[in-house]
């Protein structure tokens, strides 16, 4: 789902977070995880330098995009 999503905006996945993504091809639960790590990370760098404020797609995938704000602690979980 991801090379399609990426595809259709023109984005490239770096090759580092690719290699990690096909290593996780068959592990659905793994993969989430994973999206939901490097999100969080990117939402922390992005917080740091001052941006007032994000915006999150769920994209029918709430479980994740809750599990980045409960990582961010901005969550009332």
């Amino acid at each position: 789902q991801i090379a399609r999503f990426t595809k259709l905006c023109g984005a490239r996945i770096p090759d580092r977070l690719q290699a990690r993504l096909e290593l996780l091809a068959s592990d659905d639960d793994g993969a989430r995880e994973f999206g939901i790590e490097q999100a969080t990370e990117q939402c922390e760098e992005l917080m740091r330098e001052g941006v007032p404020g994000l915006h999150l797609y769920c994209l029918n995938r709430a479980q994740s995009v809750s599990g980045i704000l409960r990582n961010l602690g901005l969550s009332g979980a």
